[in-house]
């Protein structure tokens, strides 16, 4: 594969493979090794997609293999459980809560999720990188619409009970 070629698509598709690798990993360093593994296939490969949607939809898929191939390793499984929560209590509270409700989800819906929503493939062609029937993934959006408007829901009940809770404290300090 010419470097030229490895260059454009590697600067081109970075962004969207690393968010599906941040998917899996939950974390950001491994994110980036599955990100070059998944770049580093490309480059041992005869790589000849010269069509971007293939090119986009064959490293997607690809570093989604390489994170499920690291998330089944045995030594993997005995480390200490990375808390997001935790790790990103620093960040500003302007960060997107749907992309963050979508991360938390159960592994066969977030995939289809991030990919439809966010990168605008359509249930077909998911369907094909992942290997599983269109109503499958038909079905399996649908169930995570109906898990996030859940969560929203929640969400909502939660901070409209914590504005009752402090309008009733101020109204007690008064």
């Amino acid at each position: 594969m010419q470097m030229d070629r490895a260059k454009e698509l590697y600067q081109k598709y970075f962004a969207a493979v690393y968010s599906v690798c941040f998917l899996y990993m939950k974390n950001e360093a491994d994110a980036c090794d599955m990100v070059q593994e998944a770049f580093l296939r490309m480059l041992q490969r005869d790589f000849a997609y010269e069509d971007e949607e293939r090119a986009k939809a064959w490293l997607i898929v690809t570093a989604s293999n390489c994170c499920k191939s690291q998330l089944r390793r045995s030594w993997r499984k005995k480390q200490v459980v990375y808390d997001a929560a935790v790790h990103d209590k620093g960040k500003e509270q302007t960060d997107n809560l749907l992309l963050r409700m979508v991360e938390e989800l159960e592994e066969k819906y977030r995939l289809p999720v991030y990919l439809y929503y966010f990168e605008g493939y359509r249930s077909a062609e998911i369907a094909a990188m992942l290997h599983v029937n269109a109503s499958t993934v038909r079905g399996r959006l649908a169930k995570a619409r109906k898990i996030l408007r859940l969560q929203l829901e929640e969400e909502e009940e939660g901070v409209g009970e914590q504005k009752g809770n402090a309008q009733r404290n101020m109204r007690k300090a008064w």
